[in-house]
């Protein structure tokens, strides 16, 4: 019989603890008192910031001193910047590596202090790198992200708000999407999009180009916005919601006056994918929303959603190889989008129209086993580079299956959730998010046994 997590004796002094009830090995070789309840915490004031030294040179000079004590200087500081470049960069590239590391030399060269917006972004782009230890967050990432909330709020207060500021509440968002904070990363998103459009960073390009005269940092702004939009979308997803931006102005992924079914023809990068699923999936999300809340079902309007995105997935195999499924967000959300869209379609009764019905319930098993299929034949990837968008469509294709498997009775669902189950639970040692997914399905799956 063993423990959920170590004793608190081995995590107290970071030790590798076997679990044993009712005595891990270690703490009884060693002849030690081995428990696995933490002792009760003592209750105490916790200090309460003073206003008088809330000093925009003292505020500056902590976070400097964070990142220095948190991060490292020199050698070390190089190695954590490369770390996140080298990971998060490659599929949510909001801070033009080339910008940051002029700001961040500039200051070396100056020999002067740091600013607090750049010492905040170091601290968030350290922080969404950091990775849970035996299925939970170590306490002092969560003190980090305790700590790094807090500073948003007092630079905020002092009336702070800078593109640099903003990448890292974004980044603070991506930490509490990855890892399932909710209500936090719902609530983080929409505080998001108001601290983008007070800066006026969802302006058209041609605007951003006046208010940033770099170019370089008027392009950054713009892949700030886009990754504000797909987390506010990402998050509705998960909360079943509408999202609050998609009354907003629509994000200007392709030029020109291009029909979705052109999509194919047009060259796009990954991040410019993934905002265009995005987009997608909020027209996706509203059509949900809108067929929940009144009971009504807008065929016409589900159809053109699903022509849309069978199209733009179509974009997916026009390359030289498939997309791996662990790597390419804008595949997920794509996935997502149908896969929501279709359920709500294969569970409306729309009168004289059966076949719609069929349809739907037809695509929706067809999608079902191609992204399980996908999951099954995947090669390994770097965990370390892993999206936080990736887990909800597995999650979604899963729990398809154990409905279908329900309805039909008597047919065990496990050998087609199975390489679902494996991929979160890979998923699930860098984003905790995964975990959660798959404790449900695995939760449901019991439930259909009964």
């Amino acid at each position: 019989m063993s423990a959920h997590q170590a004793c608190f004796r081995c995590r107290r002094q970071k030790r590798k603890c076997d679990k044993i009830l009712p005595c891990c090995t270690l703490c009884k070789r060693l002849n030690k008192h081995c428990d696995y309840v933490l002792p009760s915490e003592v209750p105490r004031l916790l200090p309460v910031p003073d206003w008088a030294e809330l000093t925009p040179s003292n505020l500056r000079h902590t976070l400097e001193a964070q990142v220095s004590l948190i991060v490292g200087d020199g050698l070390q500081l190089q190695a954590a910047v490369a770390l996140y470049f080298r990971t998060v960069h490659t599929w949510f590239p909001i801070v033009s590596e080339t910008c940051y590391n002029i700001r961040l030399s500039s200051v070396r060269v100056q020999t002067a202090t740091s600013p607090s917006d750049l010492n905040l972004l170091t601290l968030c782009m350290a922080l969404v790198c950091k990775e849970p230890v035996e299925g939970e967050l170590p306490l002092p990432t969560r003190s980090l992200y305790a700590s790094l909330k807090s500073f948003v709020a007092l630079l905020e207060a002092m009336g702070t708000n800078s593109l640099e500021m903003l990448q890292g509440r974004l980044l603070l968002a991506i930490f509490e999407i990855g890892h399932a904070m909710y209500p936090a990363a719902y609530i983080s998103t929409a505080v998001n999009v108001r601290a983008a459009i007070s800066l006026g960073i969802n302006a058209p390009c041609e605007d951003l180009r006046k208010i940033f005269r770099d170019r370089q940092k008027a392009k950054e702004a713009q892949q700030t916005w886009r990754g504000i939009t797909i987390t506010d979308r990402y998050v509705s997803l998960e909360n079943g919601q509408a999202p609050s931006t998609y009354r907003g102005r629509p994000i200007d992924v392709v030029r020109g006056n291009k029909d979705t079914e052109d999509l194919a023809k047009v060259e796009m990068d990954s991040f410019t994918k993934l905002a265009h699923a995005s987009q997608l999936l909020d027209q996706a999300l509203v059509h949900v929303h809108v067929t929940q809340s009144h009971s009504l079902v807008d065929s016409v309007d589900a159809v053109q959603i699903l022509k849309s995105l069978t199209s733009f997935l179509s974009t997916f195999q026009s390359g030289d190889s498939n997309p791996h499924p662990l790597s390419d967000s804008a595949l997920a959300l794509c996935r997502s989008a149908m896969l929501e869209t279709l359920e709500v379609g294969s569970h409306t009764y729309i009168p004289d129209n059966e076949c719609c019905v069929h349809t739907s319930l037809n695509i929706l098993k067809s999608l079902v086993y191609e992204i399980a299929e996908g999951a099954e034949t995947s090669p390994s990837i770097e965990m370390a580079t892993l999206s936080v968008f990736l887990p909800h469509c597995l999650y979604k294709a899963a729990m398809v299956c154990l409905n279908d498997s329900r309805l039909a009775g008597g047919v065990d669902p496990e050998p087609s959730i199975r390489p679902l189950k494996a991929l979160l639970g890979y998923l699930g040692m860098r984003w905790l998010a995964a975990r959660c997914y798959l404790a449900k399905v695995e939760t449901a799956q019991e439930t259909c046994k009964l």
